[in-house]
């Protein structure tokens, strides 16, 4: 009854096709990415001094000269991770000016401290005179290399004491290194170009998100975008490359606040994307419930990561992010189980990005020594994670595609027996209803001819009453038969009342349609005979829609026809006027 697709319907399929395939050459691009950034070296050889310091911590505020009072431990090793931790750091060791020539640029690789302060004292004075020579409150940029002198130390003949404070508030790992200010300008150019390496990828991934949410109406997508942003966001604050960016407001908050901040984005769009994937709002409400309570503590507990102690705040962010990670897995297996297969391949990208963040919280909680490879396993771990969500959306949109041709099938089938004679087979007289009121727009939009014929069988009650209803059924089924052997694939036939018939002629002039009803009555007539009872006959009338016709008056003047079909003698077909 219905046309075809339309063009819009057309396309939005195709962008939906579109959507479930991703392309060969992106994703060897991506895997390519992420091989880079595993495989390229992030720090080049420095002289490394930690391992000949000691360290000593303390919550009160100390001079010098009273910090070398502490208990000073060696640190043995070329890494310190005390975990989170609140108050200050003592670093102290020797140092031979002569020797150090260049090599005077002063690492120290981890950006939670809230600053930094080094103090130099002459073997030949006295114990208490310590001299501040260098003081940084914040990391160093690219840019602002050249002429910070926060962590450039100054030049000085024979051994010197050194002393370096660090105040912390929150996780507390680090390594102490020196080298050359060309040769840390290197190290920093290295990491600026791995971040843009990874800002490209990931950022990238999310705008194509981002169109294929508008071709496709798909909000998964937007939370897919969300996420990746957020967490560019937290990778880029974690290593000091997005800070000169923020609001002056912003970069007032403490290093771990920021970064806390953003750990509540990341875990917000990551909730609120696998919501969306999983459709657990609609398929699991326990679950969905669960998830829900977890975004309702982290809004509530943004202002702490600004407003409370480092530690504190940090302490309340790992527990709802591990719970995040735990609350999600068992969602997508718990997706798994009711048969919705795009879970697995969720399930997938997030343990991968699960486990690089489980690592990474490791060595924040100072459970694994500080290392290389850990610092980049997020940010790895994390490119790896949106390459496999997207494949995860892109079996997703297929899933959906199964499901709504299934729904699509399912819903033409049960239009078809609600419009459907159980008797005949044809369409019944709803469907004639709606039929006829779309050829005739039909016929109005295009100037198409348009026809149709109106056929009762001769004398059926006296045929029904003398051979009983099982013959009658069986001569209006002969009809049916006939009917449809008779027309073309585009007309539409119908069982209008008890014994009264109508087929539908899109396209077909009147004597076209007039040469197919007396077919249909020549067939009948030799074809009807039932099991239980001799042949009958049909009588026809035929009308065609003219200018001022609607969908009733063309019918009436079908019925018409008809009409003085059987008044002309029966077994005939007559036109209407």
């Amino acid at each position: 009854m219905g046309g075809g697709d339309t063009a819009e319907e057309m396309e939005a399929e195709a962008s939906v096709r579109r959507a479930g395939r991703v392309s060969p050459s992106a994703s060897m691009l991506l895997l390519i990415m992420v091989a880079f950034l595993l495989f390229v070296p992030v720090a080049q050889a420095e002289r490394d001094i930690l391992s000949q310091t000691h360290w000593a911590t303390t919550p009160e505020r100390l001079s010098p000269a009273e910090a070398t009072a502490l208990d000073f431990r060696a640190a043995e090793t070329d890494s310190l991770n005390l975990g989170p931790h609140q108050g200050r750091v003592w670093l102290r060791f020797t140092l031979d000016g002569d020797a150090l020539d260049e090599s005077r640029w002063l690492s120290v690789r981890w950006p939670y401290f809230l600053d930094l302060r080094v103090f130099l004292r002459d073997p030949d004075v006295a114990e208490s005179d310590w001299l501040e020579v260098r003081k940084a409150t914040e990391m160093v940029g690219l840019l602002d290399m050249p002429s910070h002198p926060g962590r450039l130390l100054p030049r000085f003949s024979g051994e010197r004491e050194v002393l370096i404070q660090l105040r912390a508030d929150g996780p507390t790992a680090l390594r102490l290194t020196l080298g050359t200010l060309e040769e840390e300008r290197v190290r920093t150019l290295v990491r600026y170009t791995l971040f843009g390496v990874y800002l490209g990828a990931m950022l990238g991934m999310a705008a194509y998100s981002l169109f294929l949410m508008a071709a496709v109406r798909e909000r998964t997508y937007l939370g897919y975008a969300a996420f990746l942003t957020a967490t560019v966001l937290y990778i880029g604050l974690r290593y000091n490359i997005l800070t000169p960016l923020l609001p002056d407001l912003v970069q007032s908050w403490p290093p771990a606040a920021r970064a806390q901040l953003a750990v509540a984005l990341m875990v917000l769009s990551g909730i609120w994307f696998v919501r969306c994937f999983l459709r657990t709002q609609r398929d699991d409400r326990r679950i969905d419930g669960v998830l829900v309570g977890i975004m309702i503590v982290v809004l509530l507990s943004v202002p702490a990561s600004i407003w409370l102690a480092g530690v504190a705040s940090f302490a309340i962010v790992a527990t709802y992010a591990v719970a995040a990670v735990m609350v999600i897995v068992w969602a997508a297996i718990r997706a798994m189980r009711r048969g919705f297969d795009p879970a697995a391949y969720l399930l997938l990208g997030w343990s991968v990005f699960a486990l690089a963040a489980l690592l990474y919280l490791a060595l924040l909680l100072g459970w694994l020594p500080y290392a290389t490879w850990l610092m980049v396993a997020l940010p790895v771990g994390s490119l790896a994670e949106a390459l496999l969500l997207a494949f995860a959306l892109g079996n997703r949109i297929r899933h959906k595609q199964r499901e709504e041709a299934v729904l699509a099938q399912e819903r033409d089938r049960y239009r078809f027996l609600s419009e459907q004679d159980g008797l005949t087979g044809l369409y019944n007289r709803r469907a004639l209803d709606r039929g006829l009121e779309h050829a005739v727009a039909t016929s109005l939009r295009t100037g198409a001819p348009l026809s149709l014929i109106v056929l009762d069988t001769d004398r059926f009650k006296d045929y029904n009453d003398r051979y009983g209803h099982l013959a009658g059924d069986d001569a209006l089924r002969c009809l049916a038969r006939v009917m449809r052997a008779n027309v073309r694939d585009g007309d539409l036939c119908f069982r209008y009342g008890g014994e009264e018939f109508v087929i539908l002629m899109p396209g077909q002039a009147r004597a076209q349609a007039t040469v197919v009803a007396e077919r249909i009555r020549e067939a009948y007539r030799g074809h009807s005979a039932s099991e239980l009872g001799t042949g009958c006959t049909v009588s026809l009338g035929v009308a065609q829609f003219r200018e001022g016709d609607t969908a009733n008056t063309l019918l009436a003047r079908g019925d018409a026809a008809l009409y003085h079909a059987k008044e002309g003698g029966r077994d005939r077909v007559e036109l209407a006027h």
